[in-house]
C-alpha cells in the first residue's frame, strides 16, 4: 500500500501494487548492449517457457460447477495456468475453472473485486501483499484444509516460508512458486581478468575485492564488476543478503516490527559498499548509466549481479539481449562471520477468497497446483517449484537444460537458507521492497547526496515514524 489505510478505508480504496510488475520481453540483441530498463518492482516476471502460444482451453463437463481463479497479470502466466485448467479439466468432472487476468493493476482490480464484494474464488499473491486481506478477513485460513486432505509436506515450515504464508499463526497463503535471489556471475570477464569463480560459502571480503577486480575498461568499453538487481536501481529486499551477514538484523522482528535498528555498522557498512562506494569508485553502473536501460550480466558487461530465477531467460535462449548467451553460472551470495546466507527468498502463491461459494473446488485446483503433476506444468512454465525439494526435483533438470547453466542447488538452498526482509499488516507504505521513508535512503545512495551513514541518520527516524504510526492506528503505542 502507498499510503496508510484505517480498516474501513482498506475495503473502499485501492491498494497500490508494490510488488514486483511483469517484464516485459525485450527482443535479442548483440552485447555488449544495455536492458530495456525495468519499472520499479519489476523483479518477478517469470522465466519465459519455449512456447507463449496459448493453448487450445479444454472444457468442464456440463454442469460443472464454475471456480474463479485470479491469475499473475503477465502473458507467459497466462500459458501456464490454461494449461494446468486443461489437465485439471481432463481430471474430474465437478469443476470448471476460469482464469482471470488483471493487466495494468494487478493488485488494484483485487481490492476493486473485494469492495464490490465480487473476488475470484482463488488468487494468486506475491507472499509479503496479502497480509491486509487477512487482517480484514476476506480470505481464509487453509489450515482446516491441509490436516483435512495430509497436504502439510507442500508447506515448508523453515522461518522464511512461515513469515510468507502464516499470519499471527493461521496459514492462508500456499507455496505455489518462489524466487530465490542468487549472484549470477559472467565466466568471460572472470576468465579476462584471471579472478576464480565464485563458490557457495564465499566471504563479505571476496566479494568486495572481486568487485574492484572485475571493474575496468577495455578500449571505450565500462565493464563494471557488480551491478545492482540486474543492472537497475535495485531495492531494500535486494541488499538484506548484505546488510545481514553477520548475522544482524535491521528490525527487532521482521514480522509487524516495533522497532528499525538500521544505525548499525554492519547495515551502514553493506550499504555504503554495494551502493555508495561501487557507484563512486564507478565498479557498478550509475543511475546516469542506466537511464536508458539496464547494464547487467546479460549485456556482457557486469561481471556480477543479484537476481532470481526469472533473469535466467535474459542470459541464455529466445530472449536473451546476446543472440549467442552469456557464458554464466550462479553462486549464493557472499556470507559475513554468522556463515549463513541472508538472500531474499520470495514465495508467492495462492489463497481462497472468504466469500467465495465454490471453496472445495479451490481447495481441489489447489490441490492440483501442488501435486507434482501441477509443479511440473508450474516449472515448465518458467516458474520455480514451491519447495526446495520440487526445485531440486523438478525445475531443475527443465531450467539447467533450458538456460545452459550448472549450480541449480544455488536456488533451492536459497529457499532453505534465505531471509524475509519485513512484512507489515494494512496501513504503512513500509513493505519488502521499500516504501517512501527506506526509498529516500536509496535515493540519497544513488545520488551520491549522502554517505549510508549520513542517508540513515536522516531517515531512520522516518522509518520509526512511520513503524509508531502503524501501531498507533492499531491503538497501541
Amino acid at each position: 500500500m502507498r499510503t496508510r489505510l484505517s480498516r474501513r478505508q482498506f475495503l473502499s480504496t485501492s491498494l497500490a501494487a508494490l510488488g514486483a510488475a511483469a517484464l516485459a520481453a525485450c527482443a535479442p540483441a548483440a552485447a555488449p548492449t544495455e536492458a530495456p530498463k525495468p519499472t520499479e518492482a519489476q523483479a518477478e516476471a517469470p522465466a519465459a517457457a519455449p512456447t507463449a502460444v496459448p493453448p487450445t482451453p479444454v472444457p468442464a463437463a456440463e454442469g460443472a460447477q464454475r471456480i474463479r481463479l485470479g491469475v499473475w497479470a503477465d502473458v507467459q502466466d497466462a500459458v501456464v495456468y490454461q494449461n494446468l485448467i486443461n489437465v485439471f479439466h481432463g481430471k474430474q468432472t465437478k469443476y470448471m475453472v476460469v482464469a482471470e487476468q488483471y493487466p495494468g493493476g494487478y493488485y488494484e482490480k483485487i481490492q476493486a473485486n473485494f469492495a464490490a464484494g465480487d473476488p475470484a474464488d482463488v488468487i494468486y499473491y506475491q507472499g509479503w501483499m496479502w497480509q491486509p486481506y487477512a487482517e480484514d478477513k476476506v480470505i481464509i485460513p487453509l489450515d482446516e484444509y491441509i490436516q483435512k486432505t495430509n497436504l502439510s509436506s507442500k508447506f515448508p515450515q523453515t522461518e522464511n516460508y512461515k513469515n510468507t504464508t502464516q499470519w499471527h499463526g493461521s496459514t492462508y497463503m500456499t507455496p505455489t512458486d518462489t524466487g530465490s535471489l542468487v549472484v549470477y556471475y559472467n565466466k568471460d570477464l572472470f576468465d579476462k581478468q584471471g579472478v576464480p569463480y565464485p563458490k557457495k560459502g564465499w566471504t563479505w571480503e571476496e566479494f568486495q575485492d572481486t568487485v574492484k577486480k572485475l571493474s575496468f575498461k577495455d578500449g571505450d568499453t565500462q565493464y563494471y564488476g557488480f551491478a545492482q538487481a540486474g543492472g537497475w536501481n535495485g531495492a531494500y529486499g535486494r541488499c538484506i543478503s548484505f546488510m545481514r551477514r553477520n548475522g544482524y538484523v535491521e528490525w527487532d522482528q521482521v514480522i509487524e516490527p516495533h522497532k528499525q535498528l538500521w544505525d548499525h555498522e554492519d547495515v551502514i557498512s553493506g550499504l555504503q559498499f554495494v551502493i555508495y562506494d561501487t557507484i563512486k569508485n564507478n565498479w557498478c553502473p550509475s543511475p546516469d548509466v542506466i537511464s536508458g536501460g539496464g547494464v547487467g550480466v546479460n549485456t556482457g558487461r557486469c561481471a556480477m549481479v543479484v537476481e532470481g530465477p526469472w533473469y535466467l531467460p535474459q542470459c541464455w535462449g529466445e530472449l536473451a539481449l546476446d543472440k549467442k548467451g552469456i557464458n554464466y553460472d550462479v553462486v549464493e551470495a557472499p556470507v559475513g562471520t554468522a556463515g549463513k546466507n541472508f538472500t531474499f527468498s520470495h514465495v508467492h502463491g495462492h489463497v481462497m477468497s472468504a466469500a467465495s461459494k465454490g471453496k472445495d473446488g479451490g481447495w481441489e485446483l489447489i490441490q492440483f497446483i501442488l501435486s507434482d503433476e501441477g509443479q511440473k506444468l508450474i516449472c515448465e512454465g518458467g516458474r520455480m517449484a514451491g519447495t526446495p525439494e520440487g526445485i531440486d526435483s523438478i525445475w531443475a533438470p527443465i531450467a539447467s537444460k533450458a538456460y545452459n547453466f550448472t549450480n541449480t542447488k544455488a536456488f533451492s538452498d536459497g529457499m532453505r537458507e534465505g531471509a524475509t526482509p519485513v512484512i507489515f499488516g494494512k496501513g504503512t507504505d513500509l513493505n519488502a521492497y521499500g516504501g517512501a521513508p527506506i526509498q529516500a535512503i536509496w535515493d540519497a545512495l544513488l545520488g551520491l547526496q549522502m554517505t549510508a551513514d549520513e542517508a540513515i541518520k536522516r531517515y531512520g527516524p522516518d522509518i520509526q515514524t512511520a513503524i509508531d504510526q502503524y501501531w498507533a492506528d492499531r491503538g497501541q503505542s
